[in-house]
């Protein structure tokens, strides 16, 4: 197998002296990941709006995954409840990662992001002459079998023998440096010495078996547990040039001596040096090969029995060691492709090619993604009972936040030639991220859909006739686990956007809310097949969302028929910035002059008229952490631009649109000019002019777009209507 080495070479013992601590050069595969995740740090903004969503004052969203949206809590939950443990000694030690959702909800995403971590990792260094890349300290494994054969060499028998062998580990351990290496007040490394009657020195740990020995080295030399869980014996063409067998027959390497490279992480484009992607296999079509190596049929006959040149390790697993190994649908795979990974799994072992026997070490993180309803079926079967205990599920739902599916559709969008050359309206996404949250929420007697969607995305809801606002934990508990499993994917929202942009290029080239609303009731027409089903989807298009479509719109007209509408905006979210500042401080807000405009804590009755929209409706009790959540969202904004003035208002969408609505009801006369059906003024048709202005220069409409909404309020009397 070709690796992708560097130029850094190392003798063991001189590499043991320079880099031997590190934990980064012999961390397990499951701790480098951690690291890695950990290294990028948290997302403040993003955990701070995640945790006031979800109630959860443990949840952390991580850098690593900042272009991941609505799925905060799952990846936590692969950080928090796997990988975490795992470096701990845990169980997850030594179980895949099965990741169960539907189409579209991120599951493969997730997985080419952790391949990107692993090759911002850095070079790793691994034995020479090793073809699954085994960790250096394995090495430790081969000091018994080097002692044991030159006292063999020697002659000796019975005691002699032995003490011998322990001499001559002792000088092996001495040669490597290790004397001057070790913590001998280690308090793990003495729990081995002394769990085993011998004295914390060189001399006592030459009287260790080998994995006793292994753990106390791993322990001494500062390393965490986790380590120690990556540290196996290495494979046969090591132990052939440690004891001088088969192609290094009179070139036996002592320990000590032992050369030590690097390589870097590259996936299966690029020579699949610890990241492999093995996609699932029919039974007819099964190469076990493809899983553990295969015999050197080009060398058949050259070599003696026992050779390791008489076998390729170039299986999945043998690539992935010490990396990364993703099975694509790997509950498809048949009976014999289980049990390679179950051995890897709970014993970390994967077998040798024939015609060797025997087993090489195994260190991966194992990533299955699959469907529920794969999962199920595999787990059904009974032979299959095993891996239950071995497979930890996390459920990867689709995002049940309007906000986030939102920038999951934008990205899909963005991904397409179509967004350079076809506009879209700025309300269609929004309307298109809440058509697909209310197609994936459950239905729930005591609210409408409409308002459970709005308390998902962190909107204080208080249903119609309700007094006491909406507990979006108590939403979520009588919903279940199921919620979030099925609905439309970002996918299908994607062709739906295409088909539009397709139809209105050179005519108009814009795609509205009303050709989306136009084209989704086709689509569902032409592609559901259950009655029920085709029911409730055109009804949220004919109810739901037309009702907030409406709201939505309306409000762009008013804002565009005042002049200075976003400045008078933006000094208003100064203003409440102000305060919101002062009142996290327990200051009081200064004028230019330095003198206080308020009380200590800022002016609360003008915090409160802003957070009270109706949208929104943040209670006084939620106030703290919703105030909380602005000054992260501004505290990351000024990090992103690297500029600590002039922080928009629409650098957080809820105090967004509570600003906006703010603003707009002194606006609200300028429906006049929509009600009257009397002819206008030259001064009316002025002001509804201007109002196609700002709409294309401040709101982002086009001209063709501005002159349908605008008809569309002149057409409908109540477009204009509070709602």
């Amino acid at each position: 197998m070709e690796t992708n080495t560097t130029s850094n070479k190392f003798s063991f013992k001189t590499w043991l002296a320079a880099k031997g601590k590190l934990v980064q050069e012999t961390e397990s595969s499951k701790s480098r990941l951690l690291r890695l995740v950990e290294q990028a740090g948290e997302n403040v903004a993003a955990t701070t709006r995640t945790r006031r969503i979800y109630g959860n004052d443990s949840l952390v969203s991580y850098n690593a995954f900042k272009n991941f949206y609505g799925v905060d809590q799952w990846v936590y939950s692969i950080v928090n409840s796997y990988l975490t443990p795992a470096t701990m000694g845990g169980e997850t030690d030594k179980q895949a990662l099965v990741l169960i959702g539907p189409p579209g909800a991120g599951k493969s995403d997730f997985v080419t992001r952790v391949k990107q971590l692993y090759r911002q990792s850095g070079p790793i260094p691994f034995l020479k002459h090793s073809r699954i890349h085994d960790n250096p300290l394995s090495l430790f494994y081969m000091v018994q079998f080097a002692a044991e054969q030159q006292a063999d060499a020697e002659g000796l028998l019975d005691e002699a023998f032995t003490d011998r062998v322990i001499e001559l580990k002792a000088q092996i351990l001495t040669d490597c440096g290790l004397d001057g290496l070790l913590d001998f007040d280690n308090a793990s490394l003495k729990a081995v010495v002394n769990g085993a009657g011998v004295s914390a020195s060189i001399d006592g740990l030459a009287r260790l078996e080998s994995d006793s020995l292994v753990t106390a080295i791993v322990a001494g030399l500062g390393l965490p547990r986790s380590t120690r869980s990556a540290v196996g014996n290495p494979e046969p063409m090591v132990q052939a040039a440690v004891l001088g067998q088969y192609g290094f027959k009179g070139k036996a390497i002592k320990i000590a001596d032992y050369p030590i490279e690097y390589m870097r992480f590259t996936d299966d484009y690029s020579g699949s040096n610890g990241i492999v992607d093995v996609a699932e296999v029919q039974p007819l079509n099964f190469d076990i090969g493809e899983w553990i190596g295969t015999e050197n049929i080009g060398q058949l006959g050259q070599f003696t029995e026992g050779d390791p040149r008489s076998i390729n390790l170039n299986g999945a697993f043998n690539k992935g060691n010490r990396g990364l190994v993703i099975l694509t649908e790997g509950l498809k795979n048949p009976p014999e492709a289980q049990r390679v990974l179950l051995e890897a799994l709970q014993g970390r072992r994967v077998k040798l090619p024939s015609p060797l026997s025997g087993s090489v070490f195994f260190d991966g993180l194992i990533i299955l993604h699959s469907n529920e309803g794969e999962y199920d079926k595999f787990m059904k079967v009974r032979e299959n009972e095993p891996y239950g205990d071995r497979f930890l599920r996390v459920w990867f739902k689709y995002p049940l936040e309007m906000s986030q599916a939102r920038r999951v559709i934008e990205k899909f969008w963005n991904g397409s030639d179509f967004a350079g050359r076809v506009h879209v309206d700025p309300d269609v996404f929004d309307y298109l991220a809440r058509l697909e949250v209310l197609t994936r929420l459950l239905p729930d007697q005591s609210v409408p859909l409409n308002v459970k969607a709005d308390a998902y995305d962190g909107r204080e809801q208080r249903a119609r006739g309700m007094g006491t606002k909406v507990s979006v934990q108590d939403l979520r508990e009588r919903a279940g686990v199921r919620e979030g499993l099925a609905g439309q994917s970002p996918r299908e929202t994607n062709k739906v956007m295409q088909l539009v942009a397709a139809n209105v290029m050179g005519r108009g080239d814009t795609v509205t809310s009303a050709l989306v609303r136009d084209a989704l009731r086709e689509w569902y027409k032409g592609t559901q097949t259950d009655e029920k089903r085709l029911e409730f989807l055109l009804g949220v298009l004919r109810n739901e969302l037309d009702e907030v479509r409406k709201r939505t719109l309306s409000q762009y007209v008013l804002a565009s028929m005042v002049e200075g509408f976003q400045d008078e905006a933006q000094r208003t979210w100064d203003k409440y910035l102000d305060n919101v500042v002062a009142w996290s401080t327990n200051q009081s807000v200064k004028s230019a002059t330095g003198y206080s405009k308020s009380s200590p804590g800022g002016d609360e009755q003008f915090m409160r008229e802003i957070e009270s929209d109706p949208d929104w409706g943040v209670t006084s009790a939620e106030a703290p952490k919703f105030r909380a959540e602005i000054v992260a969202a501004v505290n990351q904004w000024i990090r992103d631009s690297n500029k600590v003035k002039g922080v928009p208002y629409t650098c957080h969408t809820a105090v967004q649109k509570c600003i906006e609505r703010f603003v707009l009801k002194k606006v609200r006369t300028g429906a006049r000019l929509f009600s009257s059906t009397s002819a206008r003024s030259n001064e009316d048709l002025a002001k509804i002019n201007a109002a196609k202005a700002r709409l294309v220069e401040k709101y982002g409409f086009s001209d063709w777009s501005a002159d349908q909404l605008l008809r569309e309020a002149e057409e409908n009397s109540d477009f204009l209507v509070e709602r």
